[in-house]
């Protein structure tokens, strides 16, 4: 998972991806994600910083037009308030004087751009198979020699081998909802993680959630028939919550108050290398499936 949404741990070592693709992937896949208004609102509010430890603005508009204002807090706790185009400024300083007649809005709608999210998906998803791979000798040469990975590989670079990669979106808990922290114990935003995990169809599925919003998307091609019959067979629960042992809960009637997630995450996140039982097993199925 990119640095730029705080994943500090989740990070392949230095040399699995050259700089070259490294770079390509930072401005031409997470960046296009990353400074959409769905996730650049989400981190500027949650307070996440990017890879050089900034954070992100939140980004809204002046009511009654299109006219686009950036916010962030300042050092010093204070608001900033600017607007994206430097030509708009005029207008940002009239509203103002006005005492906020028109007011700004600022928003976070779970709605990421479908092609640019499902190349950011493909991207993760193959980072995370080869996350497993080079923890054993020798077999990083097999995950660059294995046909298996050729149809998600190019997509996630160009984007061009199908028309689409289509993936599961679905919100599986609030975007307050706390959880422990592993090595604490204490009560912290449940924000982000991935996992990868099979279906009976020998599928290997990537599943990625980000402040309550669960992606899903099939290593193998650009189908997503088996993680939805995996959703029917185990009656709609989440990879990376029930399936980990955990439960969401409200504490008391109030549904007003934060949900909580609670549970040890007992299950291994991730997939044992030795219970893939072989790439050359899987199948790759046609988007129609």
């Amino acid at each position: 998972m990119p640095e730029s949404i705080g994943s500090k741990r989740r990070t392949l070592p230095a040399g699995v991806v050259c700089d070259k693709c490294n770079n390509y992937f930072a401005r031409k896949v997470e960046q296009p994600v990353l400074n959409h208004s769905w996730m650049r609102n989400l981190r500027a509010w949650h307070r996440v910083p990017n890879k050089k430890g900034t954070y992100p603005s939140m980004v809204g508009r002046i009511a009654g037009s299109e006219i686009k204002v950036n916010w962030r807090r300042g050092e010093d706790g204070r608001p900033l308030i600017a607007t994206e185009n430097k030509n708009d400024s005029s207008e940002l300083d009239r509203v103002i004087t006005a005492g906020f007649e028109q007011p700004l809005i600022f928003t976070i709608e779970d709605n990421p751009p479908p092609k640019e999210m499902s190349r950011f998906l493909c991207k993760m998803a193959l980072e995370a198979v080869a996350e497993i791979f080079c923890q054993v000798p020798g077999q990083m040469d097999r995950l660059i020699d294995e046909p298996f990975f050729n149809s998600i590989r190019d997509y996630a670079r160009h984007g061009m081998n199908f028309k689409e990669w289509p993936y599961s979106m679905r919100r599986v808990f609030p975007v307050d909802t706390l959880m422990r922290h592993p090595e604490t114990d204490e009560w912290v935003q449940a924000g982000f993680g991935c996992c990868l995990f099979m279906n009976r169809r020998q599928e290997t599925l990537f599943a990625f959630v980000f402040y309550g919003v669960e992606f899903v998307v099939n290593v193998g091609g650009p189908s997503i028939a088996g993680y939805q019959e995996w959703l029917r067979i185990h009656n709609d629960i989440s990879p990376l919550v029930e399936r980990l042992g955990c439960r969401l809960v409200v504490e008391g009637e109030d549904k007003s108050k934060p949900y909580y997630l609670h549970g040890s995450f007992n299950s291994k996140i991730g997939l044992d290398f030795d219970k893939m039982h072989g790439y050359h097993q899987f199948r790759s199925y046609p988007a129609d499936v």
